[in-house]
């Protein structure tokens, strides 16, 4: 069965109760994780495959549309705990592991007929009411919630071992249903009585509070990515998962996004609002690249930078990461932004000995970089274009071509940056030895970064919380979305 796009929860669990027959799932962790609200979305996510069923045992169906407000336009799939215990159901299948629970043997006479032995069991109508549900939906395969099955257990006075395993032979093996109990315990003593286990968990990173998805075992399934960061914005949990390498390609013109209370856009919304509504005029802006962060997500946010400010007639002086040469960069932002508007309004500055004499390029002489981006000169090659404009810089190129020391060689440059109200951005990698000084002299500082496998972006000035990086058509500006890990 094929993953719909737009799914939130991770691809192997989507995949793990799509196989043929029935699975069990445990789900643990510590309170306030997420367990919950991870198990409604692989409610929903599953919907168009099977009918689900929740059954709370611990918080009332008000607390519950408080915290999930969407949850009112899926009102069937609750079950209540002190509902109508009498829903009809068609013929029933064996009750092995019911029986056990409710301290009933069966009798096996020669005919080798079961039949139950005429004895007082134990009350577990909850539970009963539970395989009731599930029986009436046979031979269609249900979906079950139990959340909590310690509270379930304790309600019924019966270990919790002992009940997993009942709706494992039961619900699980012989009615072919999917079953998630949910755990209050982060505790891993009952893994082994599931099918599949995992585990929500809550971590800092550099003093944000980040969630994650741990897939600890899905039988029959293979895990490709064990971990996934995730977030519950708006009451629903989105997971992130390794996509870089599948490259994001829109032919789509490019909408430029304006300036919002004197404040200039980035080119990337969801960045903006992070800045307050964009860069205020006269900003030094940095960028930092962690380890491990795919080239495909420096140049994502390159050519939205450049994009923007040439799409709104504005002058963009632009050295690209990894020594990338004009060509290549002007090929990259054509795709959706017009070459005569490119052509018009961005110099990539390019080392002589590389240079191929294209009008958009600049040469760099490469002995001082204070000579080579003399604002007059600048402002010459972008005559025609307005102010304020991007003086956008790749500090790995610069100092392959300067030294390390090419930061005071372009003192005087910031200076008239500020002085002229445009935007100064310098993208740093780990091994760029300017960082520290741009630190010293940014109003504003951005760090982008790899963890669990996705691509996070915070402020460190402003401070903000951390954001997922995704690529999603926008409506103006690039493709790039942030979420915020909440």
């Amino acid at each position: 069965m094929i993953q719909e796009t737009g799914m939130r929860i991770p691809q192997e669990v989507f995949r793990f109760f799509s196989n043929p027959g029935g699975h069990s799932l445990i789900l643990r962790g510590n309170a306030g994780a997420g367990k919950t609200t991870f198990a409604l979305q692989i409610i929903e996510d599953l919907a168009a495959v099977e009918k689900s069923y929740y059954f709370p045992t611990r918080v009332s169906d008000e607390s519950l549309f408080l915290q999930f407000p969407w949850l009112k336009e899926k009102m069937d799939l609750f079950l209540q705990a002190n509902g109508d215990r009498s829903a009809p159901g068609k013929k029933w299948q064996p009750r092995e592991g019911l029986c056990k629970l409710k301290g009933l043997t069966p009798n096996r006479p020669s005919n080798g007929k079961n039949q139950m032995s005429v004895s007082i069991g134990k009350d577990v109508g909850e539970i009963e009411y539970l395989y009731k549900t599930v029986e009436s939906r046979l031979p269609e395969r249900t979906l079950l919630v139990i959340d909590s099955l310690d509270a379930l257990a304790e309600r019924n006075g019966i270990p919790c071992v002992k009940l997993i395993s009942a709706i494992q032979k039961d619900l699980v093996e012989e009615y072919g249903a999917n079953v998630i109990c949910i755990l209050e315990s982060p505790e891993q003593l009952l893994d082994y009585l599931g099918d599949g286990v995992i585990r929500i968990g809550m971590m800092e990173h550099n003093g944000r509070r980040m969630r994650e998805i741990e897939i600890l075992k899905l039988r029959g399934c293979e895990i490709q990515q064990p971990k996934y960061l995730c977030t519950l914005k708006g009451g629903r949990m989105q997971s992130f998962g390794y996509w870089w390498d599948k490259p994001y390609v829109s032919d789509k013109p490019w909408r430029p996004i304006p300036d919002s209370d004197n404040r200039l856009s980035s080119g990337i919304t969801d960045l903006d609002g992070m800045m307050m509504g964009g860069f205020e005029p006269g900003s030094v802006v940095l960028i930092e690249l962690g380890s491990g962060v795919p080239i495909s997500v420096a140049g994502a946010i390159e050519n939205s930078l450049v994009s923007n400010f040439a799409s709104l007639n504005r002058g963009v002086v632009w050295v690209p990461l990894r020594k990338a040469s004009g060509e290549n960069a002007r090929a990259r932002v054509t795709t959706n932004l017009p070459k005569e508007t490119f052509d018009k309004c961005v110099r990539v500055g390019e080392h002589v000995n590389e240079m191929a004499g294209s009008p958009y390029i600049i040469p760099l002489e490469g002995s001082d970089a204070s000579s080579d981006f003399k604002w007059q000169t600048l402002a010459y090659h972008l005559q025609g274009t307005d102010m304020p404009s991007l003086s956008l810089m790749g500090f790995d190129t610069l100092e392959s071509v300067y030294g390390n020391q090419v930061m005071e060689q372009l003192i005087d440059h910031m200076a008239m940056v500020r002085r002229n109200k445009s935007v100064f951005v310098g993208i740093v990698s780990p091994s760029s030895a300017s960082t520290q000084r741009l630190i010293d002299l940014a109003t504003v500082r951005l760090k982008v970064e790899r963890v669990l496998g996705t691509v996070v972006v915070c402020g460190e000035e402003p401070y903000t919380e951390l954001n997922a990086m995704q690529m999603k058509e926008t409506e103006m500006g690039g493709g790039i979305r942030l979420t915020p890990i909440v």
